[in-house]
């Protein structure tokens, strides 16, 4: 062959598959290029081109590789024939998933096809042939099985079979996303720090929630919400976590601990003892329920069922054991993506009529009733206070647990005084209890909550226990309802008509997490904390959880629809009533209808707020600039009003501001909040509790005083107010906090929008 003599002198060795070396032949390959179809009179001309790009010990593959890109230029033809006959599937590598290097195997595509997406052989076997003659062409020395993966994808939808690609696709996060979380960090959950946990969290969180688009929800529920029709929260959550639970410590006092719930996986403990080794357990159940749960973690009547092990004790015992349980809760940084547990404890005054002649647990045994504890129960309170009021060893609030007092029948008479005055100088310092208003009509013997607001009342199941211990809120979504009122355009039958269009869509969603949390929690048995059993009982009351529908943008809704805002006019407050009234019975006819526990409340909305606002700009722009808060220049600062809320810099005062929200707290009987903004004009505890004295005559179900606070990090000073220095030293190294939806934390880990809304806020604390 005359070209192969020319080029005889062609001295490389060529690295085998095997590892083996061999002396080019280059006979043999003039021959595989004249098989491929190329002419002889052309040969010495490609080989021309090819020799300069031929190495010593260059692999086969890549000799083929350089050999392929050169005859495809060519004539494609030609290229397609020799990548057919020579680049076969045994040349081409596979990076697996399993960080492996593999021969491409048209097989495992068939199997993959008929098990993942359910396709028949037939059709699963045309799209890997095809797959194939694909895959040869490229000129590629591997492939990842990501790579195969979407060209098998991209198959499957030319051939219209968007069904099997939807069940075949890949899930995942790109690169350039999680160099940004390395880097920055997220700001949807202010209570999240920028740690290497919390970077795993954020890219385990993307992949969940894009599995709970493609998997968990049709893609009716799924594109409502990516449009902003409604939110779907905790998404990365939703095929595996409910949201939240009000603990019963006694079932812990009585029979141990399982943190694990099955006691194979970690050591067990039997009943606590000594009040520090309760004290220790009750952490311990928050923390270990936060690993199955997706939200808050409370502990019900926490002074009532730790009572019985202070009894006897001097005070100041009582006080380091408090300080003990705070100091836990602020230091167990073990929780979801590097935080401490978000938690809330409720705390009665003296033991509540529902729980007296109920017996009093501790250390496995009865040790008499509750209401033999009541000097022990405010002592508990009064320790708490105390610690609270002291800070840490910085001098900065502690931010968990979230303290709820319940105001019931005896709240403000005399044997309390001292009590109330103590629980509303920590008001006065740092904004920092809750309370819960027994006193108003709706309420129900007992009704707890978390600082995030959801609730749960004793007027559900068969005892005021079932209704209100050892269960929680399964999940809420949330309605956009400025969209409403902006496609309503003004006609309130389509208004309501649409309301109950996407109250519908919401129903669906909470309809099939309920179904997939049955299926993780006894057939999966992905939560054994919770299902654990004491006495043949399961501890979760599952149940009686929550579904429920959530709101954000009533006053925008109003301002649009009716032409005011909800504190301006009575008519736009009665259609704000109907509006909540209609989703209110909305969720009462589905109890009728399903038996199970549907519930309204006013979403806290830290990031759907601002969320909504953005989405609606991009779709109704004009619409939203009419009604939306925050500065247009810089859309990352826009939000909506909270739930039924009235704007936070709404030109009213504290009593108008209670006769607004107070009706919409007997509508939202699944959570609801009053926030009173900047106490630190109130430093005087006795105001404040006169303040409380008339909250407590109203409808106002759950409130709060939020008292901005400066921490300055050179001198540790805590300051009323958001300073830029420092009073003290001058320092402008300054933590700044608030209360950002149901929690105090450090305004730099605030999103924008909820930013901007703190710069709006306005206190109204006068005028009562």
């Amino acid at each position: 062959m005359a070209s192969g003599s020319k080029y005889a002198d062609l001295e490389i060795s060529v690295v085998k598959r095997s590892g083996n070396e061999e002396s080019f032949n280059v006979n043999k390959f003039v021959k595989s290029l004249i098989t491929s179809g190329v002419d002889y009179e052309n040969v010495d001309t490609i080989l021309s081109e090819i020799q300069g790009k031929f190495y010593n010990g260059m692999s086969t593959e890549d000799l083929k590789s350089v050999v392929y890109s050169i005859l495809k230029e060519y004539d494609k033809k030609t290229g397609k024939s020799y990548s057919k006959k020579y680049m076969s599937e045994n040349c081409l590598k596979i990076r697996t998933s399993e960080k492996e290097f593999e021969s491409f195997n048209k097989e495992k595509i068939v199997k993959a096809l008929i098990q993942e997406a359910g396709a028949d052989l037939k059709t699963a076997e045309r799209i890997a042939l095809e797959v194939e003659s694909e895959v040869k062409t490229l000129n590629l020395s591997y492939l990842t099985a990501p790579m195969i993966r979407e060209i098998v994808n991209t198959k499957l939808i030319e051939h219209g079979l968007e069904e099997f690609r939807h069940k075949h696709t890949r899930l995942g996060i790109p690169v350039y996303d999680i160099i940004k979380l390395i880097e920055k960090g997220s700001k949807d959950n202010a209570n999240l720090m920028h740690n290497p946990e919390s970077i795993h969290k954020w890219v385990a969180d993307e992949t969940m929630k894009q599995f709970a688009l493609l998997n968990v929800f049709p893609k009716y529920i799924a594109d409502a919400h990516m449009r902003g029709d409604i939110h779907l929260h905790d998404l990365e959550y939703a095929a595996v976590r409910t949201v939240c639970c009000q603990h019963d410590l006694r079932q812990f006092f009585m029979h141990g601990l399982k943190v694990d719930g099955t006691g194979r996986h970690t050591s067990v403990s039997k009943p606590a003892k000594h009040p520090d080794v309760a004290l220790q357990h009750a952490a311990k159940v928050l923390s270990a329920a936060q690993c199955e749960m997706s939200g808050g973690q409370s502990i019900d009547e926490f002074n009532v069922w730790i009572a019985p092990y202070i009894k006897g004790l001097p005070y100041d015992e009582v006080k380091q054991l408090m300080q003990l349980f705070i100091y836990e809760m602020n230091q167990i940084y073990a929780a979801r993506g590097g935080q401490v547990v978000f938690s809330s404890i409720n705390l009665e005054l003296e033991v509540p009529e529902y729980l007296k002649g109920k017996p009093a647990v501790k250390a496995g045994q009865i040790v008499g009733a509750y209401e033999e504890y009541d000097y022990e129960v405010k002592l508990i309170a009064k320790a708490l206070v105390d610690v609270l009021m002291q800070g840490d060893a910085y001098g900065k609030p502690f931010l968990f647990p979230n303290i709820i007092f319940k105001l019931r029948e005896n709240a403000f008479k005399d044997e309390n005084k001292d009590l109330m005055i103590k629980i509303h100088e920590l008001s006065a310092k740092w904004g920092l209890p809750y309370f819960i208003n027994m006193f108003a009509d709706y309420q129900f013997k007992n009704t707890n909550a978390m600082g995030c607001r959801t609730r749960l009342s004793g007027d559900w199941g068969n005892s005021v226990e079932e209704s209100s211990l050892r269960t929680g809120n399964m999940q809420w979504y949330t309605v956009n309802l400025p969209r409403i009122a902006y496609e309503a355009d003004g006609d309130d039958g389509k208004l309501f008509e649409l309301l109950e269009e996407k109250l519908s869509l919401i129903k669906h969603g909470l309809e099939l997490k309920h179904e997939i949390t049955k299926k993780r929690l006894y057939h999966d048995k992905t939560h054994p904390f919770l299902t654990q059993k004491f006495d043949d009982e399961q501890y979760y009351g599952y149940d009686n959880t929550t579904k429920t529908f959530g709101f954000v943008g009533l006053n925008e809704l109003l301002k649009y629809h009716v032409g005011s805002e909800i504190h301006d006019t009575k008519d736009s407050l009665d259609f704000g009533e109907k509006v909540i009234s209609f989703i209110r019975n909305y969720a009462d006819s589905l109890k009728k209808e399903t038996g199970l526990r549907w519930t309204v409340t006013q979403t806290p909305a830290e990031s759907t707020a601002g969320r909504f606002a953005k989405l609606d700009y991009k779709y109704y722009r004009e619409e939203t600039k009419s009604v939306v808060n925050g500065e247009l220049s810089d859309l990352n600062s826009i939000y909506y009003t909270n739930s039924s809320h009235v704007r936070v810099n709404a030109p009213v005062t504290l009593g108008e501001k209670v006769s607004i929200e107070e009706k919409f707290h007997s509508l939202c009987n699944g959570g609801h909040i009053g926030h009173f903004w900047n106490a630190e004009a109130y430093a005087n505890p006795e105001v404040l509790m006169e303040i409380t004295q008339k909250m407590a005559k109203t409808n106002i179900g759950f409130f709060t005083y939020t008292k901005n606070l400066s921490i300055c990090e050179k001198c540790s000073l805590a300051m009323g107010g958001l300073k830029d220095n420092c009073n003290g030293c001058g320092s402008n190294s300054i933590e700044r906090f608030s209360r950002i939806t149901g929690y105090l934390q450090n305004v730099s880990n605030w999103n924008k929008a909820k930013q901007k809304e703190l710069t709006d806020r306005k206190s109204n604390l006068i005028k009562f």
